[in-house]
């Protein structure tokens, strides 16, 4: 389970707002004061998101609380695979496939492009299936105390 402290800035029945800032590896770096990469980290880092998450337990949760949510790390790989590693492999794909059948340069670029904004259409279409399934939801785990 990959867990992450938040702050819940709001609760509904069984699901709760959290507000958390984006993390880097940055601060644990030995090279952090000497580049440029911490320094847009740190500024992405200042930079708040509200999430939501569900309360599958009902534990008692009030604003303001500080809580643990968490996801599963297969389902947390396998989202990451399907949204980075797929259109790209879709994309190389139809650009071989397509110089292999003697396409002029200009119908390889088009044809590609064309391919990896389609693929990132089908996996929008095809995430909502996993919408309401909680392993590939956030999770409370616990409150804070």
């Amino acid at each position: 389970m990959i867990e992450e402290q938040a702050l819940v800035v709001a609760v509904e029945s069984n699901q709760i707002l959290v507000e958390a800032s984006r993390q880097s590896a940055c601060g644990k770096c030995a090279a952090n004061n000497d580049c440029g990469q911490s320094a847009v980290a740190q500024w992405a880092a200042a930079k708040m998101v509200n999430i939501p998450v569900i309360n599958p337990e009902n534990i008692s949760i009030s604003i303001g609380d500080t809580v643990i949510v968490g996801i599963d790390e297969q389902s947390f790989v396998r989202a990451s695979v399907l949204l980075y590693f797929l259109p790209l492999l879709v994309m190389f794909g139809v650009g071989l496939i397509t110089t292999a059948a003697g396409a002029l340069e200009w119908m390889v670029i088009s044809t590609s492009l064309a391919s990896l904004v389609l693929s990132f259409y089908v996996i929008k279409i095809y995430s909502k299936k996993f919408q309401h399934n909680p392993d590939y939801q956030l999770v409370v785990l616990k409150v804070v105390v």
